[in-house]
């Protein structure tokens, strides 16, 4: 269907009203003072501007008088040009000359040079002009710069005068002097032109006297309205049609009077169709800031282009016109990975950060927030745009305008003809009401969570081993989830890396798990058929263990030294620390810092890069038996065997507030806690922090330690053995003694699904009746649903849902393996 430029623009002028019936300024107009015709005018313009069919004298004259000259001048030049011709050539010229002389700083300029240069002006080839003109040159000059010949003062004059302006201007050196100039510069000299204007420029001081400043607005005004009516580039553009009071939704209504129009229905579907016109158009910058207005539809598509392009102010505009930081966990967040955007474009960052590293950084925050929009409460009902054809409102528009020339031109009134369609955009998922679900997120569950007690009702895999150390203490993903480090009660590791031939490797974790199809697990050896293995302190009893990655390098400890192994050849680089007091817990902390927590309850800070102790922190009176740090809030958690949590500023290492976190959780009264040794884990935001106790599991606020919830497992259920996030923070995975895992929603605490790891696990020959219990869990950084758990006889099972489903929903149908780009309908 051929749609004609007269539908077009009676569409744009049905839309205009109805963006200004409906108080949409910003789409409507210019949005504010915040463009530079340097920083390209067009950056800000709206709909006006875009569409070029309609000039607002009125909104024109209106920022004239409130004395808004930049928002005047970019809106004009939205549609026409200096250079354009002589009409709009005056009409910039008297904005530049107004908005010069009401500015507070303007010099005056020198008396004897005004007086010459006026002059030359009104008549330059009468009596000693040209040696007056001449000694302006000589006096602006530089000594050593050679007399200039008449011809070439004569060309400056009349082609290039704001150069001689500002000369004359710049003595003063104000700010407001170099805009004038620049300004003048984009002036263009016609043949036909005089020079009066630019004496009026010269003798500014005559223009202000005795006069106020509103007066003379005014004045201006009606003089541009005389240039505005007779210029060539606005002929046809400054009247608006007369239209009756909301025309475009009546005429909407009229096409699809089934639409809803006391709950808003018809007014969301028209500004989705309206949306779907700007984009078809391209007028990008309404199309975003009508996104912005009417909070119907977020663009992911353009938050992240404008991050990619490094407008990060841009990105933070249009992302506080939907939530702002306080509104929930995901939108704290969401500024947050901004506002580390804005730290990776510093200086600092480019000096100190390789190119490469930094672009890596700047893509995994950028897939943070698109990962943090679709998890947020406040913009997942409004990521998905609906399906609709092709330039479906121009097509209404047409098909109406076809069906009423006919009936407006005879006498009849009968609309049995009218253009009737059931659903206004075109497909029967309408959106009506979608968009306005901003309350909590709540998930709909099964009273009954879904049992798995079968290897065939999930995607598990034993990882291969030849030998066996004891129980898994510790078990990790490397940051990029290419491999999978565990450390057995020897204090021996094992590293799973996985192939996807017989002689290649994956650089992750795969998707779908199946035995004895690639990509499989492999066992890590290294040629030199080294180990890596930590010494044990034998006079530590019950000594903890840990490990943590840092680059190709692996910290770790068994209750001895602090041993540092090189991943790729598993030598040992390094030792250190000290028999007493013993370290059982460490993290790597921004700012090359290791925080390393002691048997003794005290805290040290190390710096890597001096290898010198920065602070010491003493609050607990046992051992550390976690650390946890969180980059939103620069604060260090700490728990201890004495039951404390204890928060710690890692600007001054000033303990900040402590709880007893055994006294906040509900323990059973016929169960005894066995120990205080309190696991923690801030969410994948570094905002709320899991609290894992042996017989319930808690989420606190942070940095106060606010308790946000609890959840107690069920009677049935054995003590808690390990409990972890996945890595969108939507769930945690729940280990139990009695050899079962549950899947349990983070934000409602609604067990989704049990898992029986005993019918995946044969028994031990030499005791068939011992229980073997999920140790140690731990999630896979990137694949939600992904989870590693090392077992009480030492071997380590990865364990996720039949093909691309979530935990306890319905089997989809069989893929190859590969994660969809996941990217949201645009338009």
């Amino acid at each position: 269907m051929i749609l004609d430029e007269t539908n077009r623009k009676n569409l744009i002028f049905l839309i205009l009203q109805f963006l200004n019936e409906e108080g949409y300024e910003g789409s409507l107009h210019l949005y504010g003072d915040t463009c530079s015709f340097s920083d390209s005018v067009f950056s800000q313009c709206r709909l006006e501007q875009d569409s070029g069919v309609f000039f607002d004298f009125s909104y024109f004259s209106n920022a004239i008088i409130n004395g808004n000259w930049k928002d005047a001048e970019n809106y004009l030049s939205a549609f026409t040009s200096p250079d354009a011709n002589t009409y709009s050539r005056k009409m910039f010229m008297d904005l530049f000359k107004w908005k010069f002389s009401e500015a507070p700083d303007r010099q005056a300029i020198p008396t004897l040079l005004t007086i010459h240069f006026m002059t030359f002006l009104r008549n330059p080839f009468v009596g000693n002009a040209w040696t007056s003109m001449l000694s302006i040159f000589a006096l602006l000059a530089p000594t050593s710069e050679p007399r200039i010949p008449e011809f070439i003062v004569l060309h400056r004059i009349t082609c290039n005068f704001a150069e001689m302006v500002g000369k004359l201007c710049c003595h003063g050196g104000s700010e407001s002097v170099n805009i004038f100039s620049k300004d003048l510069r984009r002036i263009t000299v016609f043949k036909d032109d005089g020079f009066d204007d630019l004496v009026e420029v010269i003798d500014i001081e005559d223009i202000r006297q005795g006069l106020r400043y509103t007066l003379v607005r005014a004045n201006l005004c009606v003089d541009l309205r005389k240039l505005a009516d007779s210029n060539p580039s606005l002929r046809g553009k400054l009247v608006f049609p007369k239209l009756n009071r909301y025309a475009l939704l009546s005429l909407i209504f009229l096409i699809c009077p089934n639409c809803n129009w006391e709950k808003g229905g018809l007014k969301e579907d028209l500004i989705c169709l309206i949306l779907q016109f700007l984009h078809e158009a391209k007028y990008k910058n309404t199309l975003h800031k009508l996104e912005q207005e009417t909070k119907i539809f977020f663009n992911l598509n353009y938050l992240t282009e404008v991050m990619t392009l490094d407008q990060l102010g841009k990105a933070e505009e249009y992302l506080s016109a939907f939530t702002n930081r306080n509104e929930n966990k995901y939108s704290k967040a969401m500024f947050l990975e901004m506002q580390k955007l804005k730290c990776t474009e510093s200086t600092e960052w480019e000096v100190t950060t390789p190119p490469a590293s930094l672009d890596n950084i700047s893509r995994k925050l950028h897939a943070s927030v698109a990962m943090l929009a679709k998890k947020n409460p406040v913009l997942k009902d409004k990521l998905k745009f609906p399906s609709m054809e092709k330039s479906r409102l121009l097509t209404l528009m047409k098909q109406t305008m076809d069906w009423w020339i006919p009936h407006s031109c005879n006498s009849s009134n009968s609309l049995e003809d009218v253009p009737v369609v059931p659903y206004l955009c075109g497909a029967p998922s309408s959106i009506k009401n979608k968009f306005n679900e901003t309350g909590p997120r709540t998930k709909v569950h099964n009273c009954k969570p879904k049992e798995i007690n079968d290897p065939s009702e999930c995607s598990a895999l034993v990882l291969p081993d030849n030998c066996s150390g004891g129980r898994i203490t510790r078990l990790t993903y490397s940051p990029s989830g290419d491999f999978i480090l565990a450390l057995a009660e020897d204090a021996t590791h094992r590293l799973w890396t996985w192939s996807s031939s017989q002689n290649e490797f994956c650089k992750g974790t795969p998707r779908v798990l199946k035995e004895n199809v690639f990509p499989k697990p492999r066992l890590h050896q290294p040629q030199s058929g080294k180990t890596m293995k930590n010494e044990i302190a034998t006079s530590v009893q019950n000594s903890t263990s840990c490990l943590a990655i840092k680059g190709s390098h692996l910290f770790s400890t068994s209750g001895g030294k602090i041993a540092i192994f090189d991943l790729k050849s598993f030598e040992k680089v390094a030792a250190f620390g000290s028999p007493t007091p013993t370290a059982t817990y460490f993290i790597f902390i921004p700012g090359d810092l290791l925080a390393v927590g002691l048997d003794d309850g005290s805290i040290f800070i190390h710096c890597l890069f001096s290898r010198k102790i920065k602070a010491k922190l003493e609050g607990h009176n046992h051992g550390i038996a976690c650390l946890a740090f969180s980059r939103c809030f620069n604060v260090l958690v700490s728990s201890g065997a004495d039951g404390k949590l204890c928060v710690w500023s890692t600007k001054s290492w000033a303990k900040l507030t402590s709880i007893n976190s055994v006294h906040r959780f509900c323990i059973r009264h016929h169960h005894e806690s066995s120990s205080l040794v309190t696991p923690i884990q801030f969410d994948p935001y570094q905002i709320e922090l899991l609290v894992v106790q042996e017989w319930s599991i808690g989420v606190y606020k942070a940095p106060t330690l606010d308790c946000l919830g609890q959840w107690v497992p069920e009677e049935s259920d054995a003590s808690i053995t390990s409990a972890t996030y996945s890595s969108d923070g939507e769930i945690i995975y729940v280990g139990f003694r009695s050899g079962s895992i549950k899947i349990v929603d983070s934000n409602t605490f609604v067990t989704i699904c049990r898992i029986n790891l005993t019918a995946f696990i044969q028994p031990s020959p030499s005791n068939i009746w011992l229980v073997v219990y999920p140790a140690v869990i731990a999630a896979h950084p990137s694949h939600p649903t992904q989870i590693s758990v090392g077992l009480s006889n030492g071997k380590v099972i990865v364990i996720q849902p039949l093909g691309r489903g979530g935990w306890g929903e319905a089997v989809p149908p069989e893929d190859n393996g590969d994660y969809p780009d996941d990217f949201d309908h645009c338009y």
